[in-house]
This record gives structure tokens, C-alpha cells and sequence, in this order.
């Protein structure tokens, strides 16, 4: 496979490309990443079609580009704010001197507010993280005893894990597993994560038939999984 970088101008923005020469493609090929944009030819097509092809797509490229672009944003919330159920709340640390060790978390009105000792070396975010993790057990063990009876499910076991790069997982013997950090999405996101995996007891594959359940029990779930793919960067404490 042979390699060279072009430039393509559309509309007065510039737009680098690799051209990539290989054997085995049948056709011409673009993608784009968050690392660029890559035109494939098949071995003995001429590079000029590369910038041929480029121009009747630049239209779409472009609009890969911004998307692109756009994902790869980080999350523009302030450091005293995270999310919690959909919503942006802020954390108010309160350092009390006649409290131990323990830390508490009280939720109202848009804010968190988190009581430590006073001279306490617990950071807030770190405070609120483990109050989080701990309200998240009880807020999705609920959800999917909810969703598995209306969908006459029966899951074998129920972990939560802090897993970086999926929400949830269901595996082969039956047992699920879902990410803590969905108790900071909307509920209707958690909802349909839960249904998503156990739609897996019966579906093991993301064929037709398994989105056919998902639509059935979560009409609107595209919603949900367009918002987790815009705020998956929110979705942290740390």
C-alpha cells in the first residue's frame, strides 16, 4: 500500500487528504476521522481520480469534518459543575468541625452540596464521585428490575463496573453489566441503555430484529443514543 498527501480547496477552506494506493479495494473510498481524511484507490487507478472523486464529495467531507470536529470538543462544563440525572448541578463543598470522617451528599435545588470535615483533604469532585457510585447501584438495579419484568426478561446478575469506554454489557451466560457514570445522564438514557442490553438476552446481535425490540419497548431511542454520543465527555468527575 503506497501513501501521498494532497490538498483540496472547497469554498475557500483548504482540505488535506491522504491518498492510499491499495490492492485489495475494489473501489473508490473515502473516510473521515478525527485524524483527517483518507481517499483509497484501487492499484492502477490513476491519482488524479482522487481529487476528482474528492470534488464530487466535498460536500459530504465537509460536513464529516464539522461532525468530526464537533465529537471531539471536550465538555464545556465549569470545574464546580457536573452532571447528575441530565442536569447540570453545581457542587458547594461546606466543611463542618463537628464532623468525622465520613463525607455526606445532599442534592437540592440545582446543587450538590457535599459536607466534609472542616481541613479536609477530600477533594468535592472526588467527594461527590463516591456519593455517585454509591446512589448508582440503587438508581439502575431499579431500572433494570423495572424494564426486565415489563420485558420478561431474566438477567442472571447485575454488576456495576467503571468501564471507560462502553455503558453497559450483557454476556453470554446472561449476566449484565452498565457503567456508574449513566446516574449523571437523563433517565430516559439510562432507560434505554438498560433496554438495549437486555434487549441482548434475546438478541445477541445488533441485527434488525434486536433494534425491532428496542424500538418496541424505547420508540425513541435514537434520542437517547444521539445524546450519549454528544455528551460521553460530560459524563465524568474527574
Amino acid at each position: 500500500m503506497t501513501e501521498t498527501t494532497q490538498t483540496l480547496n472547497c469554498a475557500g477552506r483548504d482540505i488535506p487528504y491522504k491518498i492510499r494506493v491499495s490492492a485489495r479495494a475494489h473501489r473508490l473510498r473515502i473516510t473521515v476521522s478525527s485524524k483527517g481524511v483518507t481517499v483509497t484507490l484501487p492499484k492502477g487507478v490513476p491519482l488524479r481520480e482522487a481529487e476528482r472523486f474528492m470534488r464530487q464529495n466535498a460536500e459530504w467531507v465537509t460536513a464529516q469534518l464539522e461532525r468530526a470536529s464537533r465529537q471531539a470538543k471536550p465538555s464545556a462544563l465549569p470545574p464546580d459543575v457536573i452532571l447528575w440525572r441530565g442536569e447540570a448541578v453545581q457542587l458547594v463543598r461546606v466543611e463542618e468541625p463537628d464532623r468525622k470522617s465520613r463525607a455526606r451528599v445532599e442534592a437540592s435545588r440545582g446543587r450538590l452540596r457535599v459536607y466534609l470535615p472542616a481541613g479536609s483533604r477530600i477533594s468535592t469532585r472526588s467527594a461527590a464521585e463516591a456519593w455517585l457510585r454509591a446512589s448508582a447501584r440503587d438508581e439502575i438495579g431499579q431500572v433494570v428490575a423495572a424494564e426486565a419484568r415489563r420485558m420478561g426478561a431474566h438477567p442472571k446478575a447485575l454488576s456495576i463496573r467503571d468501564q471507560r469506554t462502553r455503558w453497559g454489557s450483557c454476556s453470554s451466560r446472561g449476566n449484565l453489566s452498565f457503567n456508574w457514570r449513566l446516574v449523571m445522564a437523563p433517565p430516559t438514557v439510562l432507560r434505554y441503555v438498560v433496554i438495549h442490553e437486555l434487549t441482548h438476552l434475546f438478541e445477541p446481535n445488533h441485527s434488525k430484529d434486536f433494534w425491532a425490540v428496542v424500538a418496541r419497548y424505547d420508540p425513541d431511542f435514537k434520542r437517547s443514543r444521539t445524546w450519549l454520543r454528544k455528551n460521553s465527555t460530560a459524563l465524568r468527575v474527574d
